[in-house]
Formats: C-alpha cells, structure tokens, sequence
C-alpha cells in the first residue's frame, strides 16, 4: 500500500471516528434535552400502617387492611400501644413470615420506645431476619435543654450511641428516633443538634409534628433542614390531646384532615427534599391498647379519610404556588377596595343570641371542629358577607376568602374590630373569636406565605351564616342584660 493510500485510509478512519463521536455526542446531548423537557416523576407518600391504630387485634385481621390503605408494609407496635410484637413472639417467626407471604406484606418497622436507644440488640437480629430496616425508639436524657447545654447533652447521648449504631450498621437497620415530650430530642434544636453531630446515617429521625409548635412554616422548615435524615414521618397533628379520654370527635383531631394543621407547607417541604422515607397516619386512643374506632372497617376508613386529605393537599401543592403568584393584593396605589358589600348597613337590636343547635353548640360554645372537606361554606365563592351563626356580627367579606385547601373556608382578612384572638387552650394555636358574642370560630396562622397578607383564618363553616350580595342584613344581637 503507497503512503498516500495510507493516509488517505487513516484520515478516512478519522473522520468516521469523528463523525461517530459527533452523532453519540448529538444523540446523548438531545436524550438529555427530551429528558429534561419530561415532566418530572410525581411525588408520592410511601405509607406505612402503624399496627396499634388496631389496639390488640390479631395480626390476621391487621395484615389484609394494609392494602386497603395504599400501604407497603407494617410498622409492629408492642404493649401497651399494641401487642403485635408479642403476637410475633408467641406464634414464632416462621409463622410470622408465612402470614406476610400470605397478605404479599411486609415488615418495614418495629417500634420499641420500651426497650429504649439501648436495649435493641436482640431486635437487630429479629429485623435482619425479617428484612425490616427501621426500628423506631425514644432517647434518654434530660428535659427542657437549650443552647450549649443542650448540644452538650445532645453529645453525650451520641457517644453513647456509638456501639449500638455500630451493631445496628452490621444487621443493616436504621436507629429513628422520635421527638417526644419526655426525653431529650423533644425539640427543633435538639433534633438539628442530633443530626449534625450523628457518627452514622443509620441514625435518624422519626418525626412527630404532634410534639412540636403547631405551625406550618416552622415544621415545613424544620423537614427541609432535616431532610433525608427523617425516616418516618407521622401524619399526625396537636388535636385536643391524648392523655385524657375526650370524646371521639375530639380524639380523631389529631388525624390529618381533622385537626386545624395546614399540612400542604409540609407535604410542600417533603417534596423538595424528595423524601423517601416512610408516612405513617398516626394518633393515640385512649386508654392505649384500643382501636381508635370499634371495627377494624371503621379503623381502615378513618385511615383512607386521613390519606384522602394528604392526596388532595398533593394535588394542589402546584394550585397552591401558582396562587401565590396571583393573589390579589388590591387596587393600584394601595387604595382599599370598595364593593358593595361594603356599603352595607346593619341594625343592632338588645335580644337574646339566635338558638344552636346540638352540632352548632358543640363548635361555637365549646370550641369543637367541624370535619375538613368541601362541605359548608369551603369551596364559596359568591360576592357577600360572612356573619356569626350566634348574634349576626359581620365576619369576613368575600373580597378576602381564598382557597388554602386546609378544608376549611380560610380569609387572609377579618372585618375591622370583628374578631378577637386569644391563646387557644392547646397552648399552641391562635383562637379567633367573634368580638361581640365570643362565639368561637377556628384559628389563625400566619406565616405560611399563602396570600400578600401572609394570613390565614381557618373558620368553620358552622359558626358563620354566608349573606349573598344584595341581600339584606339580618340585626346583629347585642346581648340584653340580665
């Protein structure tokens, strides 16, 4: 071959070389372009089923439920929330797995705040066996820390946890620890303080809006501070307690949906750190050991009641951010607005307050919660004025309900000198109350960046009476005197 035919193969070979090296270039610059252009995937709770929310049912009855729920698995609770562990130890684990196999379930979660950070070595082994790669516990410690003294305890409790993280590495389980109201991690602090100071990823935190501030914008920040470090979630909020028994209506407060926490701010903060770990619809009966409701059918409806809730928050978190962008924020030059609504008059008469019914009664007087959802005056959007149920005092006016998909009707503005707040008997919330009657009407949170006005009065439907424009309004009661 002459030296030309060589050089001309050569440059031949080159530019084929080139050639195929530009077009895989091309190629896998336009994948990265049609990948990019691809919605992203949608972002989706990973439900777990906490076994105690059935009291001290068979496992065989709990286990079927966990697909009528959307649940992967089972978190197994023993006494006295539950007594599954122990139902585990006395059929043996070979029965145990069979049961999983049989209901296509299975263990993600073991809860052992008895046993403590401490004394989990025998569970480790029972984890690895079952393939179960969280156990949730409690820490020790003091109480009430703050500061130095805190990060100090905070410091010390991880040394002490060295080992038997170390044991957890080796069975390949994750150490979540709850924020609880009695141990040491009770608060944001000592959380953060926990994570920046933990020798291992095996450490992690269960999280418990429950124990902390009810406020939206402070857990929603919380969850994107602590991000990947949380293991569990726990759907579950501050109703009206659990340590006394209350009635129904007010234990199934602390479920999602329920109570007055706005979770669409902590589903939003989930989603922006991509959470893959694991929610749990959670509360406390009481006493322990009971089912929160009389069947195991009621039990797993009240869970999909919970879920529903969290679906619809999912699906308007977009709603949500694209309100933000076009909230009303009033005429130009920052004129107040003027509608019709407002040149409305009303009479004012001496009089008894108007009856309540049995349902009104338990709201208005005794500071009860209507269910969450679409019902009531929620999803309204005619033009008028909110009034009290008790004694007819102007509310809210229209101009400034907007949809927050709490599932409550929610205004970002009261009509001046109509409502009174004051510390609700939680020793968390905002109570806003009607300034004449005292009537009691929800709460209010601020802060969660939903309108300009930055404020959100979550009102029950039940203690307002909705009065169309055009429409006369009926005398506001002033008490007569006795």
């Amino acid at each position: 071959m002459s030296s030309a035919s060589a050089m001309n193969r050569r440059q031949a070979l080159v530019s084929g070389a080139a050639g195929i090296s530009l077009a895989t270039t091309t190629s896998q610059q336009l994948l990265a372009q049609d990948s990019e252009l691809q919605e992203p995937e949608p972002f989706e709770l990973n439900y777990l089923l906490g076994s105690c929310m059935y009291g001290y049912s068979d496992l065989a009855e709990i286990l079927p439920e966990i697909a009528k729920v959307g649940g992967s698995g089972i978190d197994l609770w023993p006494k006295v929330h539950g007594n599954q562990r122990e139902q585990v130890a006395e059929m043996g684990e070979a029965a145990f797995a069979a049961l999983l196999r049989k209901n296509q379930t299975s263990l993600e979660c073991i809860t052992q705040y008895k046993l403590g950070p401490f004394g989990l070595q025998e569970e480790f082994g029972f984890a690895k066996r079952m393939g179960c790669k969280t156990i949730v516990t409690g820490a020790t410690g003091p109480r009430g820390l703050t500061g130095a003294a805190l990060k100090t305890a905070v410091g010390q409790f991880i040394e002490k946890m060295k080992p038997h993280l170390a044991a957890a590495e080796e069975s390949g389980v994750s150490i979540a620890i709850e924020n609880h109201g009695n141990n040491l991690i009770e608060s944001i602090d000592s959380m953060q303080w926990l994570m920046e100071l933990r020798p291992s990823e095996n450490l992690k935190i269960a999280l418990a809006p429950y124990h902390l501030p009810q406020d939206s914008v402070i857990l929603s920040d919380l969850i994107r501070s602590l991000g990947n470090s949380i293991a569990i979630f726990y759907a579950w909020q501050y109703g009206m307690g659990c340590m006394e028994k209350l009635p129904k209506s007010r234990e199934l407060l602390q479920l999602p949906g329920r109570g007055r926490l706005n979770f669409v701010p902590l589903l939003t903060a989930l989603k922006d750190v991509k959470f893959s770990g694991w929610t749990e619809i959670f509360m406390h009966p009481v006493p322990r050991g009971l089912p929160i409701l009389d069947s195991t059918a009621a039990v797993t409806a009240e869970i999909n009641r919970s879920r529903s809730y969290l679906s619809t928050c999912l699906k308007s978190i977009d709603e949500v951010s694209n309100s933000r962008n076009t909230t009303n924020t009033g005429t130009p030059g920052g004129e107040a607005k003027m509608t019709d609504d407002k040149k409305q008059t009303q009479k004012i008469i001496f009089d008894d307050y108007n009856k309540l019914n049995q349902r009104e009664a338990y709201v208005i007087l005794n500071q009860g919660t209507e269910p969450a959802g679409p019902g009531g005056y929620t999803m309204t959007k005619d033009p008028g004025t909110y009034i009290c149920r008790q004694c007819n005092a102007q509310l809210y006016r229209a101009d400034d309900k907007f949809e927050s998909h709490c599932g409550w009707p929610s205004f970002d503005d009261e009509i001046e000198g109509a409502v009174l707040r004051r510390v609700d008997t939680d020793g968390y919330r905002v109570e806003i109350v009607c300034s004449n009657c005292k009537g009691h009407l929800g709460h209010v949170f601020e802060g969660e960046r939903m309108t300009a006005k930055n404020t959100r009065h979550c009102v029950n439907s039940i203690s307002m009476k909705f009065i169309k424009k055009g429409q006369e309004l009926p005398a506001k009661i002033v008490k007569k005197k006795e």
